[in-house]
């Protein structure tokens, strides 16, 4: 039973990445699973299920990561204590772990590619891709700056993530390791100089 649960999940997120949430049925899941329509309903109720066991599973996911490298995992409206006396070092290292997620496990990546796709057509994507990749990720960042460096926390927040997204998209493109390999160099050479920078305005 889970693993047929699993199987929907991640066939269906398949999919979903690239067709694009609506123009996919849960005839299409099913159909791609070898399933009836029927028997997929024993496990999720619709579509949205689906889509928010997705979102669920995501956000386990970031609270192991986050849990793992010592970096808040609520919100500074949430638990502001959490965000005091932040290490930058495991800042760094969330960044890095972060990255390699974004690209290396598969579920990421088409989370990833679903919410670029969708995010011009829904704004219920558009607000995950924002919360993921935009704008609630420079607000998070800019809370842990605020908390724990001198200088402006808005600046440092987006020169943080600038090229973190850069890259995250040019390691999209790139087909030899080699290539992948290189971005992976720049990003850790771009938290170098960041911590540099930091330690330059104490």
């Amino acid at each position: 039973m889970r693993k047929t649960r699993e199987l929907i999940l991640q066939t269906a997120l398949k999919l979903f990445s690239q067709k694009g949430f609506e123009a996919v049925s849960v005839r299409d899941i099913a159909a791609e699973l070898e399933l009836t329509a029927p028997a997929l309903y024993v496990h999720f109720k619709s579509k949205q299920d689906i889509l928010e066991a997705i979102l669920r599973r995501m956000e386990e996911r970031d609270a192991e990561l986050s849990g793992k490298d010592g970096v808040p995992q609520e919100t500074f409206a949430d638990n502001p204590e959490s965000y005091d006396n932040v290490s930058l070092d495991n800042l760094v290292a969330f960044t890095l772990d972060m990255f390699r997620y974004w690209t290396e496990d598969d579920f990421a990546v088409q989370f990833r590619h679903l919410l670029t796709i969708e995010q011009f057509r829904d704004k219920r994507f558009a607000d995950l891709f924002q919360q993921y990749l935009g704008n609630g990720v420079v607000q998070y960042l800019e809370d842990i700056f605020r908390k724990n460096t001198h200088g402006d926390p808005h600046d440092l927040a987006v020169s943080f993530w600038s090229l973190f997204r850069f890259l995250l998209e040019q390691y999209d493109v790139m087909t030899a390791k080699k290539a992948k390999q290189l971005i992976i160099n720049q990003l850790e050479k771009h938290l170098k100089d960041f911590m540099e920078r930091v330690k330059n305005h104490e």
